[in-house]
């Protein structure tokens, strides 16, 4: 007994050094296990108990030691009936010492009625005597591998017994082999055999499209790079709808539908695909599509190759078709029409319902009609109605329906009647009105061409909020004017009898003269009459009384003087501040046209109601006469007046003086300084008109700048190129756009090559510049500038351009740039700005790789390992897809450095939308061409070395 003890207890010293051994083996087994969602089971041989490692026990409702494996397991319902010889046998092979033992059962938990599917795998860990010591087993829940198993073995199981009427082909493919398995098809219509490659049957099948869009689409939808790409990202069903040709020249619709599984045994993926004949329920959704609230006595479909008619409605209230189904239609046709057309219309109808008169017509039109009286069954006369058009694009077929258009007929003949009884009075109450309307035709128009105008730029920019948002602002300040007007017309009476009130509101005077502008500068731009708008620099920021009507005002005279002014002609608003007191200042607006001249005689008449001095003034000119007498009653009513100056053939000048409240916001608004100190800065002002250049040079001053003017573009060209020869170089260039000989952009790109970038030059214009941002852009404009420029705006502006300029200079580094080894992606479609770009980069020690669209840079950088590339440089416009687009899904896809890697945009879309766009589609910098080589080399020093300066 004793020595029986000492061996039990060796082989216990046994086991135990054994167990020291294994179990490091055993918790890294767990640990790998459980990593991959699986739970950790430690089977022992010894007393059949098995211990559950980490959360698996409480998965499993089960203790975290289980005794008398298996059967307890079986006895309390764990196992599937169906199952428990299979798990039985599991442990029975690993006893009988087998290393590794594995099977799939359904199982269920103790708090759980349903079974789902688990694989079991044991791996056997012996002592050093050989002996079975313990079992390692994983229990993975693989239900949803089964489910897909199921689910492909139930697909086989239908594609096998499928036999709808409809089918026309099915098809089981190996996609990864490409490989047709199986092919059945009804109806003559096969394509392909088993053992076909799948891409060539989809080829063939693409050309049994129709058309060649159908075809792209049968090839794009089953391309077999597709179809694998497509179920590696879960898309497992497809549809493709298309006109399939038959061998008698005729078209069908049909659907094919693709159900995509993964075989089970061998991996593979696998297509079972559906070719369905739906020709007949496509073309009753194309009718009921066409005809929606058409009244028919019948709807019917003929062949144009065949003739074949197919009957599909038909009304037996109205008159009977004595046509069915098959009929062909010319023999039908003119039976049925024989019948029915009165008999003194017969002859002339009859050609005109051949088929290839309906042919011939709809080659010209969309649609064909005919209608003709008709002998109604109760012997009376009606009228009916036959519409012809094609079905569809192919022109294989041709719908038609018959209408009974009688109460219609009827009901336009008494309507016929009405409307010329009613014409005539319209036109005897016309008579009365038309002068008085022909002579408020100048008023209205005038702020509707704004509204007009300003509607149409606003539609043209969707997606540029600024602009939007400036063409609402004006078609507010038009309409708001415009119904001003109307009731100032309208109420003539009362404000001769001082009974309008005027309103005591602030005003924001650089919104109140580009109201005025952008109203005046339309109806001039129209005429082709040169209009300017000069203010004088010491006007104030805000004022206090009734813009509205002061604004009504101004336009009325501008737009008299617009009116009467020849084309080629020139107007111009003068505004200056002439008296200030403490509480109110006198504004004086100058309006002086070369129009024709009002003559001495009628001067004095000239504020009267309704007066013209011309007879058929109003024919020549627009206009009602009452215009210049609401104008004068406003202005009285300011305590203001009203002066006129004119000479025939010379001009005119008018001049209105308001008084107008101050307010002390105006105080406090000087008294806060720019941000910036503009007093060592040096500007140049060039502008054809010499007064426009003075009161530039004067506002420039106020705000501290030093400045000269130059009244042309090429004297302008001349004095920067002479200060650049002396070294020295104005730090703003203010150019006019329209000018003579040299326009602003031609100046501005010229002074660009004499002085390089650092200087900023800024376009004024008095018109919309939408449509010359790029020019400007690429001629070297750093920003553009409304006209007049107020003192607030100028300030603005400057802080900008030299904010932006400082975000440029910071953190730039200062050694010599060396990117050895670093790969760039170059996305520009333009060859000639490709090799610039390429070999700059190259110079600099970089690895380029191009590509000619967004799409492409795409495809590259999807395609290439984490991080292949250290930056890509993107242009905006390209081809097939834009830079913003290829940006955006490049952020988008599922790759590591998606979102990491710098996007620098490197294109002429420079504005400050552009550059608001680029950041929204997730780019990182933007860099406006033509490119500078050394802020393009310190942008990418700056995102491909960022990185590395942080870990410094």
């Amino acid at each position: 007994m004793q020595n029986e003890d000492a061996g039990y207890k060796m082989n216990d010293m046994k086991g135990a050094a054994s167990s020291n051994e294994y179990r490091e083996l055993e918790e890294q087994f767990s640990t790998a296990v459980s990593q991959v969602g699986a739970s950790v089971w430690i089977y022992d041989f010894k007393d059949k108990s098995l211990s559950i490692k980490g959360s698996g026990a409480a998965r499993f409702g089960l203790a975290p030691v289980e005794t008398n494996i298996p059967e307890s397991f079986i006895e309390r319902g764990f196992v599937h009936p169906d199952d428990v010889e299979k798990f039985r046998k599991l442990y029975a092979r690993i006893h009988e010492g087998a290393k590794t033992a594995m099977e799939t059962i359904r199982w269920r938990s103790s708090n759980d009625s349903d079974y789902w599917w688990e694989k079991i795998c044991y791996t056997t860990v012996f002592d050093k005597d050989g002996r079975p010591y313990h079992a390692i087993g994983s229990f993975m829940d693989v239900s949803a591998e089964k489910s897909l198993e199921q689910k492909y073995q139930d697909e086989v199981s239908f594609q096998n017994s499928d036999v709808s009427p409809n089918l026309m082909v099915k098809v089981r493919s190996n996609i990864t082999q490409d490989l047709i398995e199986s092919y059945i098809a009804k109806r003559n219509v096969a394509i392909a055999t088993e053992g076909t490659p799948y891409t060539q049957a989809v080829e063939h099948l693409a050309q049994t499209g129709l058309t060649m869009e159908q075809q792209q689409c049968i090839r794009a939808t089953l391309d077999r790079k597709r179809v694998l790409k497509a179920f590696a990202a879960g898309e497992t069903h497809y549809t493709v709808e298309y006109q399939r040709k038959r061998r008698d020249g005729t078209a069908i619709w049909v659907n094919t539908i693709v159900n995509s599984y993964q075989n089970p045994e061998t991996n593979d993926v696998m297509s079972f695909m559906y070719t369905y004949d739906i020709n007949r329920e496509k073309i009753m959704q194309t009718i009921v599509g066409r005809l929606v609230d058409l009244e028919h006595e019948f709807i019917a479909v003929v062949e144009v190759k065949t003739q074949r008619v197919f009957l599909f409605t038909q009304n037996t209230a109205g008159i009977a078709v004595h046509m069915q189904e098959n009929d062909i239609y010319g023999p039908a046709c003119d039976q049925v029409i024989s019948s029915l057309v009165v008999e003194e219309k017969l002859a002339e109808c009859l050609p005109k319902f051949r088929l290839e008169a309906v042919v011939a017509a709809l080659e010209e039109n969309d649609t064909y009609v005919l209608s003709y009286p008709v002998r109604e069954a109760d012997g009376r006369t009606g009228y009916r109605k036959w519409t012809y058009a094609y079905l569809d694009d192919t022109k294989t077929a041709i719908f038609y329906t018959r209408s009974d258009i009688t109460a219609l007929f009827v009901e336009q003949e008494m309507q016929q009647q009405a409307l010329r009884s009613a014409l005539l009075a319209a036109e005897q109450a016309n008579a009365a009105k038309s002068d008085f309307l022909s002579r408020m035709s100048h008023e209205i128009r005038t702020p509707m061409n704004a509204i007009i105008g300003m509607s149409a730029i606003a539609a043209q920019s969707l997606g540029d909020d600024e602009q939007v948002a400036d063409c609402i602002s004006k078609i507010g300040i038009s309409s708001r004017f415009l119904l001003s007007l109307i009731n100032d017309i309208l109420d003539m009476s009362r404000i001769e009898s001082g009974k309008v009130l005027l309103k005591n509101e602030k005003i924001p005077f650089e919104e109140f003269i580009s109201g005025v502008n952008s109203i005046c500068y339309t109806q001039a731009h129209a005429k082709n009459v040169d209009y300017e708008n000069i203010v004088d620099p010491g006007m104030e920021d805000y004022y206090i009384g009734d813009a509205m009507k002061l604004q009504q005002v101004i336009i009325n005279i501008i737009s008299n003087a617009v009116k009467f002014t020849q084309e080629g002609g020139r107007v111009v608003l003068g505004v200056r501040q002439i008296k200030k007191t403490k509480n109110d200042a006198v504004l004086r607006f100058t309006v002086n046209d070369t129009g024709c001249g009002i003559s001495e005689e009628f001067l004095p008449h000239l504020f009267e109601p309704f007066a013209q001095e011309h007879i058929g003034a109003t024919a020549m000119y627009g206009g009602t006469g009452l215009g210049l007498a609401i104008c004068k009653n406003i202005v009285d009513m300011m305590d203001g007046r009203i002066n006129v100056r004119s000479i025939v053939g010379i001009g005119s000048e008018f001049t209105v003086e308001v008084k107008l409240g101050i307010t002390e916001e105006n105080k406090r608004r000087y008294a806060k300084r720019p941000h910036h100190n503009f007093t060592d800065l040096k500007a140049l002002v060039v502008d054809d008109d010499v007064i426009i250049c003075e009161h530039a040079v004067i506002t420039l001053k106020e705000i501290g700048i030093k400045s000269e003017w130059v009244d042309s573009g090429r004297k302008a060209v001349n004095r920067v190129r002479e200060k650049w020869e002396k070294k020295e170089s104005y730090d703003l260039i203010l150019v006019d756009w329209k000018m003579p000989d040299m326009d602003g952009i031609e100046t501005a790109r010229q002074i660009r090559r004499i002085v390089g970038p650092d200087v900023t030059i800024i376009i004024m214009t008095a018109y919309d510049w939408a449509s010359i941002e790029h020019e400007a852009k690429a001629a070297g404009v750093n920003m553009l500038m409304n006209k007049p420029m107020f003192k607030s705006s100028l300030i603005s502006a400057f802080e900008k351009v030299f904010y932006e300029k400082e975000l440029k200079t910071e953190h730039m580094p200062t050694e010599d740039f060396d990117f050895t080894g670093k790969r760039v992606l170059l996305a520009e479609d333009h060859p000639l700005n490709t090799e610039v770009a390429t070999r700059l980069l190259l110079h600099e020690g970089f690895l380029v790789e191009t590509a000619e669209n967004g799409l492409r840079a795409m495809e590259l950088f999807a395609n290439s390992p984490v991080g292949y590339y250290d930056a890509i440089l993107m242009d905006i416009r390209m081809p097939q897809m834009d830079g913003l687009q290829a940006a955006c899904n490049i952020r988008h896809w599922h790759k590591d450095d998606a979102k990491t890697i710098p996007i620098i945009a490197m294109t002429a879309n420079a504005f400050e939308d552009d550059i608001e766009k680029s950041k929204a589609a997730g780019m990182n910098a933007h860099l406006a061409k033509p490119i500078e080589p050394k802020l393009l080399f310190e942008t990418l020093y700056k995102f491909i070395y960022a990185d590395e300066d942080r870990d410094d």
